[in-house]
């Protein structure tokens, strides 16, 4: 289906992310606190997080990924924006559940979290204490911090909520993202 719709750009995906850049994604900003993020795949536009867009496109659905393809046409609104990230339980995001599906696509923030390990592709595990979620470096911009280790508390994370492999997951944007990481005890 053909969709319109407006936001403010959360993050755009670094060109080093296997040639994405242009991809990005939006957030209504006056929206209800839930439902208000996408995915937008296109290679044309390349704005600026802070932008303000209106879009029409195709809602796709790839990989049970929602996003918006084929952009028929687009206008920037304005620029300098911002989004408050939403505080978020790292139980939201366990499993394939309506609030994660909620959560898609807006830029989200956990805080207090303990780092619980990595799989292996160096995603982390973390959890606030109602659940255990990925953190995942996809679409980071730099280098990703590697110097965590299972006693560490992390202050405050934030990204966008993005599904891949069967769960959902946290995309910070760039190491701005990470907040005071302290070893418990310290």
């Amino acid at each position: 289906e053909v969709v319109e719709t407006y936001g403010i750009v959360t993050h755009v995906v670094p060109e080093s992310n296997e040639g994405s850049a242009g991809n990005f994604f939006l957030q209504d900003p006056g929206g209800p606190g839930i439902c208000e993020g996408i995915f937008i795949r296109d290679f044309d536009i390349v704005p600026n997080v802070g932008d303000k867009l209106t879009i029409k496109g195709l809602q796709n659905e790839y990989w049970s990924f929602t996003q918006i393809i084929d952009i028929e046409s687009h206008t920037v609104t304005s620029t300098g924006n911002s989004i408050t990230p939403k505080l978020i339980s790292t139980g939201d995001l366990i499993g394939c559940t309506l609030i994660g599906e909620q959560l898609e696509g807006m830029l989200v923030k956990i805080s207090n979290v303990n780092f619980e390990g990595q799989d292996d592709f160096d995603n982390w595990y973390v959890n606030d204490g109602s659940g255990q979620t990925l953190v995942d470096d996809y679409y980071f911009d730099g280098t990703f911090p590697t110097s965590v280790v299972d006693t560490d508390t992390i202050t405050q994370i934030i990204g966008v909520v993005g599904y891949s492999y069967e769960k959902f997951r946290i995309y910070p944007r760039n190491e701005d993202d990470f907040i005071t990481c302290v070893a418990i005890g310290d």
